[in-house]
């Protein structure tokens, strides 16, 4: 299968993975997508090589070669992987134990598990998710700790964003101001999306607050989930990994890092003024490869 398109960048010009087995990788995504954010976090600090491929969100044409039809979608080695925290998972198992075991084999410890909602609607999960694949039993409590917060980002932290960058008409426009300039947009495309949907979005928002339980003042639900963040890093820890970020930092960061630039993350910084040291360091991490030499 060939997965050629044009509108890729070259994200890494070098590799320093040293003796790991190597990978080769496109991304398909979206900018700003937090999904997204957290693949290209990860990918960053371990400075792994990869193409990116901004997709349309209007056409997703560059995608139509896959039955799913969410980003990020990666093809690591030939091989496609869904859902950014089981691509997270894959990789560093891939890293971690690719001189004794292929992506094909590692794929298997995550088998998809389906179910349908109350409507109807048919959802997809993986076993093992956040588990990173040793080979032995894991009774190293560090590593259930990052199991568990990189689970409360996709379960919690991550609701808590939308609703607060499309809280009023003016921030929807905002945030779609800033999207359409990073994405891949036409001039009709990027009026559209400007007025159409940030519209939508904020309408939209209202639904997501409900659905998720958060408080009247959704920036109230944001702060407390970001609080509760730094707290169980402590004030002991330069990260929640200790002196270098764990799977869970890069997570937090990753998908905090897609609003980086609008008012609900300057609100957030400065009203949770704890969080913003954590998030420079794990920035600088994330920009100068900090994982690059860790195995």
């Amino acid at each position: 299968m060939s997965h050629r398109h044009q509108n890729v960048v070259y994200a890494s010009t070098q590799s320093t993975q040293g003796e790991q087995p190597k990978l080769f990788i496109k991304i398909y995504q979206y900018q700003n997508c937090p999904f997204c954010c957290k693949v290209r976090a990860f990918l960053n600090y371990y400075n792994i090589p990869h193409e990116i491929i901004e997709v349309n969100p209007l056409t997703r044409s560059e995608i139509k070669f896959s039955k799913y039809r969410k980003v990020p979608i990666v093809i690591a080695n030939d091989v496609q992987l869904n859902d950014s925290s089981l691509i997270v998972s894959v990789l560093r198992t891939f890293m971690l134990r690719g001189d004794k075991i292929n992506l094909d084999e590692i794929i298997r410890f995550y088998p998809e598990l389906k179910s349908t909602d109350a409507k109807g609607k048919e959802k997809m999960e993986y076993s093992n998710r956040y588990q990173i694949m040793l080979g032995e039993i894991d009774k190293d409590p560090k590593q259930k700790e990052e199991r568990i917060w990189r689970q409360w980002v996709d379960d919690d932290f991550v609701h808590t964003l939308s609703p607060n960058i499309y809280r009023t008409p003016r921030e929807a426009i905002q945030a779609f101001d800033y999207f359409t300039e990073a994405g891949r947009f036409n001039w009709f495309e990027r009026f559209t999306a400007r007025y159409g949907g940030a519209i939508a979005m904020y309408l939209v928002s209202k639904g997501l607050k409900r659905k998720y339980n958060l408080k009247d003042d959704v920036r109230e639900s944001m702060y407390d989930s970001a609080a509760k963040w730094v707290s169980a890093v402590g004030k002991k820890r330069k990260f929640m990994g200790g002196d270098s970020p764990s799977l869970a930092d890069l997570a937090v960061y990753g998908v905090l890092s897609a609003i980086e630039g609008l008012d609900a993350f300057e609100d957030l910084m400065k009203t949770v003024p704890s969080m913003k040291p954590w998030y420079d360091r794990t920035k600088d991490a994330v920009k100068h490869h900090g994982g690059c030499t860790n195995k």
